[in-house]
């Protein structure tokens, strides 16, 4: 177990998009816990340690059969609630081991498009599911990937929702050549969320100068992004180019230690003018190119957690979604436990 500040207790993190968690287990690293995930014959997701208790090889290397999980070392075969119900070298009718089964599970659900675990010894609460838009699979085109950061999650969490180091940061990627100037955003607050959306012009490439000019629309492009953070860990970035382009980025932060976080995001474009051959991967390589941009400031920046006392900064206008984002931190984070918090105790689950 390790400590992590800002670490909250009692709410559901988004953990995986469903689509990355497929017929085989999956490796699931948060604060200081090694854990797996894996769907059970009925494509429930369950989640436990992911060690094996016959000599802790990991789970992950595994494979799922049947809705069981077998280690790769030995072959240890455990069911969905990880009972260990097959020990090959001992033969069919062999007796277990008291310490057989596999420790800790951790409360999981499946909802809008990701799996979600529940972090905390209180009985996890299905009402603080955060509502997502449905991303029909017909309709939408879904890119997955992870990226490895060395920074704490709030920092990261920050970052993308930052829109005025765009300039600065990403010159060589996407940013607009024009102006570093900030515009003013709208911005929308709920109980555990908050959105803003901010509207501006970008000049047209050249390649499609000659296109617009012949369809008779304007020299200029409008672009209007929306930017959304759902407490506690994740980021919605909704970006509309004028006709041509319309992508929403998800992106979930997994906290690991004070300076190592995790994310796995999925990327959401219409199949109707992204399903090419060749898109996937072109898509995960322009994505990470822009996080590596990210990572070599975000992780240079101390203290390692953001600082929730707005005295130890300096504030702009242009900082509105970072000081939103602290505010909302800082007062849920002290209403489901504060401080640098240790991993709590998993707790026993009924399901029906």
């Amino acid at each position: 177990m390790v400590a992590i500040t800002h670490l909250a207790e009692n709410c559901w993190y988004a953990v995986a998009p469903s689509a990355t968690l497929t017929e085989q287990p999956l490796e699931l690293p948060f604060a200081g816990q090694d854990l797996v995930l894996f769907r059970d014959q009925a494509g429930i997701p369950w989640a436990y340690s992911n060690r094996c208790p016959h000599r802790g090889a990991s789970l992950a290397l595994g494979s799922v059969q049947q809705g069981c999980i077998r280690c790769p070392f030995h072959g240890w075969l455990f069911d969905a609630n990880g009972a260990c119900i097959e020990v090959p070298a001992d033969g069919p009718g062999a007796s277990l081991p008291a310490r057989s089964h596999l420790q800790g599970e951790y409360q999981i659900s499946e909802h809008r498009g990701f799996v979600w675990m529940w972090w905390g010894a209180e009985r996890a609460d299905p009402n603080l599911l955060p509502e997502l838009v449905e991303f029909e699979p017909e309709k939408w085109q879904q890119v997955t990937s992870t990226f490895h950061w060395d920074a704490h999650f709030s920092r990261v969490i920050e970052s993308n929702l930052d829109n005025s180091h765009a300039y600065w940061v990403h010159k060589s990627s996407f940013a607009s050549q024009e102006s570093p100037l900030s515009i003013p955003y709208e911005l929308n607050k709920g109980e555990r969320s908050f959105s803003a959306k901010v509207t501006f012009e970008l000049p047209l490439p050249p390649a499609l100068k000659l296109l617009r000019r012949l369809s008779g629309k304007a020299g200029k492009l409008s672009a209007t992004t929306k930017f959304s953070f759902i407490y506690p860990n994740l980021n919605i970035v909704d970006t509309t180019v004028s006709d041509l382009l319309h992508v929403v980025f998800i992106n979930a932060s997994l906290p690991q230690t004070e300076n190592k976080t995790l994310c796995r995001w999925v990327k959401h474009s219409p199949r109707k003018r992204f399903n090419l051959p060749g898109y996937k991967d072109k898509s995960i390589e322009i994505s990470r190119t822009i996080f590596q941009e990210d990572h070599g400031v975000v992780q240079s920046q101390r203290p390692y957690p953001v600082p929730l006392n707005f005295e130890n900064e300096s504030h702009v206008n242009s900082d509105l979604l970072s000081i939103e984002y602290r505010k909302l931190l800082r007062r849920l984070t002290q209403l489901n436990g504060s401080g640098a918090q240790k991993s709590p105790a998993p707790i026993a689950i009924e399901r029906a």
